[in-house]
């Protein structure tokens, strides 16, 4: 018992005292109270991927405590899903697929799993509950035989997604107050390679960051958007198809029409858009995202500007080949139409091929240490030209290389990590600027 004053009146001692016995019969309460109480169960967390009919995937982290179904998690992610009665099959997801009175309708080819490791897994039925760290999958196939039905052999392996998904968180802390990003270069170019990372993972831009990002580039920012796509073919193809990814019209853009943009650098005699290879080659993918016509001639365009190891340089303004470059030269081949196994493709691919590391990276040029940005656009161009993860040696290597550059906070380890990181989310998306093969 704590001592009293001796100076105290024996009146105030009394009451003291009572005041000091009633707060040591209120503490042993509560004490008591406390060890009973149950511990606030402690939340769990996943990652589920989605695919639509277009072979757009999105990744969405969630956190949850108790009971969550499949249904659930997929509510919880911001999807408006229909299942059947029970709660267990899909009906449709944002619209796809069948209303809940038909969930079994033509259209219903959603497949669902979960990743066990090796491989997605879609044998578990009914669905078990959502598990801590579990990575599920939704995927809606596009053929009506089934023949392109389930998860194995469509989508890349887990840990990428997952990736992918942490990057992104990552490069949402980056976020200016103003909505944009800054690499200390230029802003607006740092932006659209924000703007292409969280398009290919399906985030919607106004909804990115408050101020959005959208709001950035394209209100407060617009003069100075309007500039950098003005600015190259290049750099127009770029902002297309990250409109085009993140659902924005990139054909009327902060007042823009960015078909009307790139088709104007076009050169009928060359064959070319801009300054050359670089400028042609985004300005090929920007028009296969906004789904415009490609002139035939710029094929012959690359032939003739090949290299005699079968690469380019940018522009032409080396006599080296650039394996990044080379990559995305690749993917704009296949957007204009040539052949996969042609002899312009072939050559290129032969280059980028040869150029790969004992870590499995790829070099921005031959013999040099390995890019992230490169390492990248190379994943691209072989997933476009027909590889996956479960056949593709050089495939998985080149993946496993990047997730091997991912440090604690999301971000890819590199000279400038916000650079690197918004190059490198396409890929571990498995989102190409170009087309994938018929059936992947």
């Amino acid at each position: 018992m704590p001592q009293l004053p001796s100076s105290a009146p024996k009146l105030n001692k009394v009451r003291i005292l009572g005041i000091l016995f009633g707060a040591l019969l209120l503490m042993s309460a509560l004490g008591v109270a406390c060890a009973r109480a149950t511990p606030a169960e402690a939340e769990a967390s996943a990652h589920l991927v989605v695919q639509f009919a277009d072979d757009a995937a999105q990744v969405r982290p969630v956190s949850w405590s108790g009971e969550l179904t499949r249904v659930q998690a997929l509510e919880l992610a911001g999807y408006d899903v229909v299942s059947d009665a029970e709660g267990e099959a899909i009906c449709s997801i944002q619209g796809q697929g069948c209303p809940a009175n038909d969930c079994f309708c033509a259209d219903n080819l959603w497949a669902q799993g979960q990743w066990d490791g090796d491989d997605w897994n879609t044998d578990a039925w009914p669905p078990p509950a959502v598990a801590e760290g579990d990575v599920l999958a939704f995927r809606l196939g596009a053929q009506p035989d089934y023949s392109d039905w389930g998860l194995s052999g469509h989508l890349l392996d887990a840990p990428s997604y997952v990736a992918a998904s942490e990057a992104l968180a990552w490069l949402r802390t980056q976020q200016g107050d103003d909505g944009g990003y800054d690499d200390g270069f230029d802003p607006i170019g740092a932006s659209v390679r924000s703007l292409l990372a969280l398009g290919a993972a399906g985030h919607d831009p106004h909804a990115w960051g408050d101020p959005s990002l959208s709001h950035y580039l394209f209100d407060s920012e617009a003069e100075r958007t309007r500039a950098y796509a003005q600015g190259s073919a290049a750099a127009a193809g770029k902002l297309a198809i990250a409109a085009q990814w993140a659902g924005l019209n990139p054909m009327d853009l902060a007042g823009l029409d960015l078909a009307n943009e790139i088709e104007a650098s076009f050169d009928p005699d060359m064959g070319a858009y801009g300054g050359g290879s670089g400028d042609t080659a985004w300005a090929v993918l920007g028009l296969y995202a906004m789904e415009q016509p490609i002139p035939a001639g710029v094929v012959a365009f690359f032939q003739d500007a090949q290299l005699d190891d079968g690469g380019w340089s940018w522009n032409e303004l080396q006599s080296e080949s650039e394996i990044q470059h080379t990559a995305i030269v690749i993917q704009s081949l296949l957007a204009a139409g040539a052949p996969p196994d042609g002899t312009v493709v072939s050559r290129a691919l032969t280059l980028v091929h040869d150029a790969v590391n004992p870590d499995g990276g790829y070099p921005y040029q031959p013999s040099g240490d390995s890019d992230l940005g490169t390492t990248a656009a190379v994943v691209q161009a072989l997933l476009s030209v027909g590889h996956k993860t479960n056949n593709g040696e050089a495939l998985d290597a080149a993946h496993a290389y990047l997730l091997s550059m991912q440090q604690e906070d999301g971000s890819l380890e590199a000279w400038s990590p916000l650079y690197a990181t918004q190059e490198v989310i396409p890929a571990l998306m498995g989102r190409t600027f170009g087309p994938l093969p018929q059936g992947d």
